[in-house]
């Protein structure tokens, strides 16, 4: 007993350095029928700082009966070196193989295989005596291990609820947002408390997943948005054995209160955190803008909504890169936001001067994003044309989204073996390109946002327009050989992503050259340009005169 305290006691420590980080990232869930062209979607702004950013193909593969794995540690944070050649390490843990594990496109977490299951992810609020150390999975192997072998969204839920219940999970609260072509699913994971060991009676990991209604978007951002569970309701609701009674007998929930039993509230202790609510607030009133002056409380935000109109793939990017622009919360126009109307707001988001606490706004779209996905996942297609993710490295404010097939054969290595780190930049790396050109427009944002985004309308757009002529050519060779289909795919992605890098790069360029020294040089002039009047004006109301 002593040294299990002693454990728990440990990782809870461990927890409390990382919270900083951990709380960051958005996932967004959009139905088939909330779509214009019919697909599933989800999305994950993997928001970190010190985390890889590579993104690689994971074969298919079959094993020989008995085959054992070894269930590696693979963290979240890295302080910023890439995955592959750092951060996997062994953990003495196996368990056994499946005869065949599907191939799959993976980042940090499990992206979208080749049978068209696609994951997104969030941190979310847990209770610290929730954590465990002893068991076999973090989040990151739970979503790999979905990829492997799940043919459903259904399907990957129970997976990886009944392999964190028998063989423990030791992660802290997180979200899975989970879709295939029919289905989007919420799935959100605790762990079974600091006493709980290999053997033991009770399940090594809580959890419940909830599924979207069809024609409707849910979002979850670092909070539970799981809140009633309808135990008679197996078409919308899957959970793991045991959740209500353990929080009585952890007294999180008096049955003689009257209340309804809360996931969200009893279980995972979720409060009311605008850096979370507000997010999947705004993501609701995007979607279902006839909505919006319903949606007031952002503490009891509904699990989803229907949406006013069917959204695009541009749609759903746009949500992503979102600073809360005109709303009441939008940060373009205050002191904080300099002359140039930059509405990032960079890390710590909480700081204290003299003795007070403050915060600056969090946003969707966030400066220190490692990368953002889009998933479609689309029945009508072949698995092998079907299954596509959109990869944005860096900040998805002005990212370009690449389409990447779950069935190509390899990836761009300027994707991931010449993609460099945050330790390590090269000229090669398709990240480092977009997050350079990211980070210069810093200096005089309400400028050279506006040349960024006509060039990812260029290359964005055009990839997105292209995007069904491209499948149409890949289903006529389809029809003949799927290999040439998938070559075919494999050839075409590679090659925009290195045309997208190479644009990028001759953009920071460019850049460079028309905003030097501060000044604006076009039309065969350099051009002086003053501070607005109304941020001068804010200047001279908040500071003394000597002091400008």
């Amino acid at each position: 007993m002593r040294k299990k305290t002693f454990m728990a006691i440990s990782l809870v420590m461990l927890l409390l350095v990382a919270s900083v980080g951990a709380h960051a990232c958005t996932s967004i869930l959009v139905t088939p029928d909330a779509s214009v062209d019919g697909s599933a979607s989800v999305t994950h702004t993997c928001d970190s700082g010190n985390s890889p950013f590579e993104i690689v193909k994971v074969p298919a593969q079959d094993w020989e009966p008995g085959t054992m794995i070894d269930v590696l540690y693979l963290p979240q944070y890295t302080l910023g070196n890439q995955m592959h050649e750092y951060a996997a390490t062994p953990t003495g843990n196996q368990i056994p193989q499946v005869a065949h594990t599907y191939g799959y496109i993976k980042a940090l977490f499990g992206v979208i295989n080749e049978k068209q299951v696609a994951i997104g992810e969030t941190s979310i609020s847990s209770r610290r005596d929730s954590v465990n150390p002893n068991g076999f999975f973090d989040i990151t192997n739970l979503s790999i291990l979905a990829m492997e072998r799940a043919a459903t969204a259904r399907e990957a839920v129970q997976i990886m609820g009944e392999l964190a219940e028998k063989y423990g999970y030791k992660d802290g609260g997180e979200e899975l947002s989970v879709a295939d072509p029919y289905e989007c699913w919420v799935f959100e994971m605790v762990g079974p408390g600091p006493l709980w060991e290999q053997g033991d009676d009770a399940p090594g990991a809580y959890w419940v997943a909830q599924r979207v209604p069809d024609g409707h978007v849910a979002a979850s951002a670092n909070a539970s948005v799981i809140r009633e569970i309808d135990f008679d309701d197996p078409d919308n609701f899957l959970f793991s054995p045991g959740i209500v009674e353990y929080a009585i007998e952890q007294g999180w929930y008096a049955p003689d209160s009257g209340e309804p039993f809360s996931w969200r509230l009893h279980f995972c202790n979720s409060v009311h955190v605008p850096t979370s609510d507000r997010r999947v607030w705004r993501v609701l009133c995007l979607a279902a803008p006839s909505l919006a002056d319903t949606l007031t409380d952002e503490a009891n935000l509904p699990f989803s909504v229907p949406v006013d109109k069917k959204l695009s793939l541009n749609d759903i990017n746009t949500i992503q890169r979102d600073h809360y622009e005109d709303t009441q919360f939008d940060g373009r126009y205050s002191i904080t936001a300099g002359p140039w109307n930059n509405p990032r707001r960079y890390r710590g988001l909480s700081f204290r001067v003299d003795g007070k606490g403050y915060s600056w706004q969090r946003m969707i779209a966030q400066v220190q994003c490692e990368y953002s996905i889009t998933t479609q996942s689309r029945h009508w297609l072949p698995d092998e044309i079907g299954a596509v993710v959109w990869y944005g490295a860096a900040n998805p404010d002005l990212t370009c989204y690449v389409p990447l097939y779950a069935s190509m054969t390899e990836l761009a290595p300027c994707l991931n073996t010449e993609a460099g780190s945050h330790q390590k930049f090269t000229r090669d790396s398709y990240w480092w390109a977009i997050s350079a050109v990211s980070t210069y427009a810093d200096l005089k944002w309400s400028y050279m946002s506006k040349d960024i985004q006509k060039c990812i309308d260029e290359y964005e757009g055009r990839a997105i327009d292209y995007q069904s002529t491209i499948e149409a050519a890949a289903l006529e060779l389809y029809a003949k050989d799927p290999e040439r289909a998938i070559d075919f795919l494999t050839t075409y992605c590679n090659r925009n992503v290195e045309t997208v890098r190479n644009a990028w790069w001759e953009l920071l360029d460019y850049l460079i050259w028309k905003y030097n020294m501060g000044f604006v040089t076009e039309n065969g002039r350099v051009n002086s340009v003053s501070y607005p009047t109304d941020w001068l004006r804010r200047v001279v109301e908040l500071d003394e005169p000597d002091h400008y």
